[in-house]
């Protein structure tokens, strides 16, 4: 487990004054000093290959289009021109838009190595948010690669959003965290059954898909037989190393942009039977709003097996399926059926002059 280390330093500003009970508005210098206090400590599978980035640094890389059908897509800026506060003028209407507006990440110009993020220039992204009593941490990467194996390699996209959620008591003490891990599929525990490092929440991020888990092992996703698997035997990185940055601050906040390319299954629609929830898998989403703040309700589940890796053939098929150059074919011998041979006999062509022989006449 290799830890990286931050030159940052988190302010002293106490958590909340002696004798604050909620709810009461904190102030942004309280709120700081919460998600300071509680911020997570991840742990990457040692397979990752995508890591945290600045979601700032995501929009400079990218150029802001929209997807037309039947023609190319057309560009409202180009690369490092996009306006951040313009962002935050697209509603919600565009998750279901057929002409979305997407920030598609120059990862071909900027090359391969851009979506392995930018760990040292991560932001430990929070939201206090008072309805709830709660603080949210947002973890952004430049690329979901999609859990691996079989079919779930299909949900690989540019951008990702995940996040956690420490819920707090009316004396601003965590009683729970909410893990986010894919649609529908929250995972909760208590704060005495959470996984804890300085009195503060651990997290087990999913190989390539970076869902968040309170324990390492293989868990069920929310696409049957294909599998999350999470590991303490990676990189460990300490967002209290981070600074401390109020997301709902941001001028992209409540932007439903898409962060990443539209992808092709957004063509499937939502009411086909079987194949209609595939709709979006492989287009970025939207990013922290007020439609999406903290981790809603989830179950106490555990992993359905303590194997941190991918088996060889891991793969939502009832049968494993084998690569062609695994597959022995046997020698056939053809029999000999002794044909006859055939005599065919010498055609005499008649000589055909060269062009070049003929005199041609002269001009008329």
């Amino acid at each position: 487990m290799l830890p990286v280390e931050s030159g940052y330093t988190p302010t002293a500003t106490p958590v909340v004054p002696t004798g604050t009970t909620a709810p009461t508005d904190l102030s942004p210098a309280q709120q700081q000093a919460l998600a300071e206090r509680y911020a997570p400590v991840l742990y990457f599978h040692p397979d990752e290959r995508n890591f945290l980035q600045d979601p700032n640094t995501f929009v400079e890389q990218s150029s802001l289009r929209e997807e037309r059908d039947w023609r190319g897509d057309e560009e409202r800026y180009a690369r490092g021109e996009v306006p951040p506060e313009e962002l935050a003028g697209i509603g919600p209407d565009n998750a279901d838009a057929d002409a979305q507006l997407f920030l598609d990440h120059d990862n071909e110009g900027l090359g391969d190595g851009i979506r392995a993020g930018d760990l040292g220039n991560s932001r430990n992204l929070y939201q206090y948010d008072p309805d709830t009593n709660s603080i949210t941490y947002f973890f952004f990467y430049s690329y979901n690669d999609g859990p691996p194996g079989g079919i779930g390699e299909v949900q690989n996209h540019e951008g990702d959003w995940e996040r956690i959620t420490v819920q707090l008591d009316d004396n601003f003490q965590p009683t729970e965290v909410r893990y986010s891990a894919h649609e529908g599929s929250n995972t909760v525990r208590s704060w005495s059954d959470a996984p804890l490092e300085d009195g503060r929440p651990v997290v087990y991020v999913g190989k390539g898909s970076h869902a968040s888990y309170p324990e390492p092992g293989t868990w069920e996703t929310d696409l049957g037989g294909v599998h999350d698997f999470a590991s303490d035997d990676g990189l460990r990185f300490d967002l209290a190393g981070q600074p401390a940055l109020d997301v709902t601050t941001q001028p992209w906040y409540g932007s439903h942009v898409l962060w990443g390319e539209r992808g092709t299954s957004n063509e499937i629609p939502d009411w086909l039977p079987g194949v209609g929830s595939a709709n979006g898998i492989t287009s970025g989403p939207t990013g922290p709003s007020p439609e999406k703040g903290p981790v809603g309700s989830g179950t106490e589940r555990q992993p359905i097996s303590t194997e941190e890796t991918p088996p060889e053939n891991d793969s939502i098929l009832p049968f494993p399926l084998p690569g062609l150059r695994d597959i022995d074919l046997p020698d056939i011998d053809v029999p000999d059926i002794g044909l006859p041979e055939i005599d065919v006999p010498d055609i005499d062509l008649p000589d055909i002059p060269d062009p070049r022989d003929i005199d041609l006449p002269g001009p008329l």
